[in-house]
């Protein structure tokens, strides 16, 4: 499978001012391939978004490469990572007064000529990203107006229409029912798996993550980073060592959280 993202001995951090940093995670070296659904796993503070906010140069990394189909992102434009990448973040967004298919359509401007005027191109990726997120009846509809679901299968429609080989999403079930994150979650399984896409994605939901996902990227609040299959996490005890909590632990049987005995 071809190499979409390749991470050298990253470091991230929070930084205060001009200088000061807090190190979150030292030297992390891995990379991701065509195809994978790959979960960023790790408790509250532990740096799952600051890791994809590094991974696409929103924020400054303390050291390390991050290269995109083998050319480091130090020497991307911001319209060539667009080609690269698209992402799904849980900031707030300004156009919500649009119709759900204008805001699809906002992905296709990079691509657009000098009037700004969509083609019969770009209105047919609009058209299959809306299909394949089953978001269809949606278009007409303001985007302010919808549910939390709705709203988030509406980004990662605009996401699709980027046509990108990777998605990178943060917390992309979060504030959503039960049924509806399943949901979601069977909809980026397919987009993975029926359409090539590489999803990258951080979510607090562990067991749906162990369901869904190929690979996991584990962050500790220690500075740990582990990565590995389902079959691999388990056997290594990962998710009892980083996530049991009181009462509350893994069973690694039915790869569910439990009330200890």
């Amino acid at each position: 499978m071809k190499k979409v993202l390749k991470i050298d001995n990253l470091t991230t951090a929070y930084f205060v001012g001009s200088s000061k940093e807090r190190v979150l995670h030292k030297n992390i070296s891995t990379e991701i391939r065509q195809g994978e659904l790959i979960c960023i796993l790790g408790l509250n503070g532990t740096g799952k978004s600051t890791l994809i906010r590094t991974l696409l140069g929103m924020q400054k990394k303390a050291s390390g490469k991050v290269f995109y189909d083998g050319n480091s992102i130090d020497e991307i434009s911001i319209k060539e990572l667009s080609r690269l990448v698209s992402v799904v973040l849980t900031d707030k967004i300004d156009d919500a007064f649009l119709t759900a298919n204008e805001l699809v359509a906002t992905a296709r401007y990079s691509f657009g000529n000098m009037s700004g005027k969509l083609n019969n191109k770009d209105l047919s990726i609009i058209d299959n990203a809306l299909k394949l997120t089953k978001t269809e009846h949606l278009k007409k509809k303001v985007f302010s107006q919808l549910s939390d679901g709705e709203k988030q299968r509406i980004l990662i429609a605009r996401a699709m229409a980027q046509d990108t080989p990777l998605i990178m999403l943060d917390e992309p079930a979060a504030f959503i029912d039960s049924p509806g994150k399943i949901g979601i979650m069977e909809m980026l399984k397919d987009l993975s798996t029926k359409e090539n896409k590489t999803i990258l994605m951080t979510t607090h939901d562990i067991e749906s993550a162990l369901r869904y996902a190929d690979i996991f990227w584990i962050l500790g609040k220690n500075g740990e980073f582990e990565t590995g299959t389902k079959t691999e996490i388990i056997k290594k005890g990962l998710i009892s060592k980083f996530f049991n909590s009181g009462d509350v632990v893994f069973n690694s049987e039915n790869s569910r959280f439990e009330k200890k005995n």
